[in-house]
């Protein structure tokens, strides 16, 4: 048994759109990233019948995550929350981690 999940990251490119600005939009090629899901909240609705989104936390190793990037995990499609936070300690313990929310 793995403490650990297997994600698809579409990770974030700069490109031109039609009229030549520079956009960033998810790129078409998927990164495939071992790293650890955890529940971070649940948003509970105030009102009966609104729909409830949870937030998760994704810790890797390394993984090209971004404000613009799409993942998929769960069976689902989520968005990467803000900026990732990177944690450069010792070779041992470097990471980062970032929020997803689905879509």
């Amino acid at each position: 048994m793995s403490l650990l999940d297997t994600i698809t990251v579409y990770p974030q490119e700069r490109t031109t759109d039609d009229r030549g600005n520079q956009v960033w939009r998810p790129s078409t090629t998927p990164v495939r990233v071992r790293c650890r899901v955890q529940p971070v909240d649940t948003d509970e609705p105030a009102v009966a019948g609104q729909a409830t989104v949870t937030t998760y936390r994704v810790i890797a190793r390394d993984a090209p995550l971004g404000p613009w990037a799409r993942v998929e995990w769960d069976g689902r499609t989520w968005d990467v929350v803000g900026e990732p936070r990177r944690y450069n300690g010792s070779p041992s313990t470097r990471h980062i981690d970032a929020l997803i929310r689905v879509r």
